[in-house]
């Protein structure tokens, strides 16, 4: 398949993710007996990770690499991307009937394997490539980082299969997965994609390679972030909260030097495009913000506290920063076309991101005292929804296209 297509299937895999999500807030809001809460979150999350984001950018970044090798090199990534969405449905599928269970262990360990053989072929073609992109560093920084997580699920498995019911230990491991998969494996991604839509337009980012390796060094210490609630030495919280705010001073330094040059940047691209890209930034602009307002300890233990500011923040994160980097990014190469449909579907979605994460953060808050907010699961369910239609709509207006051509 060329990369339209398999753009075209991917944003189906998010409508998936959508409907999976508005059945986890039908279920919290009101009762559906036949499904298991727990398998459900599991089963919307592990293919939110693996059928959406991990899918669309092994496209994105296998095609990046392709381009400049030969005209027909992509198809050699049909094969891999096939297996991965044949073990991404698998595992939305068996973690809603069993959690997790032997079945969708086994397909987990093979979306592991996939993604080891996705960075070796992709590392491989990015050496022999005569025409090295100046995002190539950060794809292969992406991979290594794609890998670490990796251990995180293995260890989660172990402790899931041994019914160890250590939660530090269980919590620990989670954010270890989670970490070095956003704040590795797709933020690095997606900024290695950004970096090489500058060359394109031959925008000069001076000191980048600085940048690069200031964001690599400062995202393994970041992990602690995530675990300032368990003992630390005074020299290790140090490093932690010195990394903070390396990612944050280096973002802000990175978006001033960018906001120097964005008329070239934005010549000749959809207003859509723009307005995903904006919203990107201002949304990882709030992350790394936060990430360095969590350094204090009260704040780190109200946040991780609290499950509504968690998932509020993950949803900032996958929805907010990368999805709408990766429309936006989309739109801005053409591999989408901006179609009135389109668009519709797009405002939708973003003004549903929007709403879902002002609800979450609400109840979060609020919870702090003590107070339950009135119908505020009717209030996500219905944001929810509203993101679901977003992208009913955008597969109608991929799929109306499709049929014209």
């Amino acid at each position: 398949m060329n990369i339209k297509k398999w753009i075209s299937v991917t944003i189906f895999s998010l409508l998936l993710v959508a409907i999976l999500g508005v059945l986890l807030r039908y279920k919290i809001a009101f009762s559906l007996p036949i499904v298991n809460q727990k398998y459900l979150q599991h089963s919307h999350s592990h293919f939110a990770m693996n059928g959406w984001l991990t899918q669309i950018l092994m496209i994105l970044l296998s095609y990046s690499v392709s381009k400049v090798i030969g005209a027909n090199h992509f198809k050699k990534y049909n094969f891999i991307l096939f297996a991965n969405l044949l073990v991404s449905y698998g595992m939305v599928v068996s973690f809603l009937f069993q959690g997790y269970g032997g079945i969708s262990i086994l397909f987990s360990t093979l979306s592991i394997l996939v993604f080891y053989f996705f960075g070796i072929q992709l590392w491989r073609d990015m050496n022999k490539s005569l025409l090295k992109l100046s995002g190539f560093i950060w794809f292969k920084a992406a991979i290594v980082f794609g890998i670490l997580s990796s251990f995180g699920v293995g260890m989660l498995a172990y402790l899931m299969v041994t019914k160890n019911i250590s939660i530090n230990m269980q919590q620990a491991t989670t954010y270890f997965y989670l970490h070095f998969q956003y704040n590795g494996w797709l933020i690095f991604a997606c900024l290695g994609l950004l970096i090489n839509l500058l060359t394109d337009r031959n925008i000069i980012i001076r000191n980048i390679k600085k940048f690069y390796w200031l964001y690599t060094g400062a995202c393994v210490p970041a992990y602690f972030l995530s675990t300032l609630w368990l003992p630390m030495p005074t020299w290790l919280y140090v490093v932690v909260v010195i990394s903070a705010i390396t990612l944050l001073l280096g973002w802000i330094w990175f978006i001033l030097q960018l906001l120097k040059q964005l008329p070239s940047f934005f010549h000749e691209i959809p207003d859509i495009a723009k307005w995903l890209l904006a919203l990107s930034s201002l949304a990882f602009t709030i992350k790394v913000a936060l990430q360095a307002g969590s350094t204090i300890p009260s704040i780190n233990n109200m946040a991780f506290g609290y499950r509504p500011i968690v998932i509020g923040y993950l949803h900032l994160v996958f929805l907010g920063v990368i999805t709408l980097f990766i429309l936006g990014y989309m739109f801005y190469t053409g591999y989408l076309k901006s179609t009135k449909t389109l668009q519709i579907g797009i405002v939708f979605f973003i003004t549903g991101i929007i709403m879902n994460e002002l609800a979450l953060m609400t109840q979060g808050i609020t919870a702090m005292r003590y107070y339950n907010v009135p119908f505020i699961s009717e209030v996500l369910l219905g944001v929810t929804s509203l993101m679901l239609l977003g992208v009913i709509i955008m597969n109608a207006g991929i799929s109306k296209k499709s049929n014209h051509n």
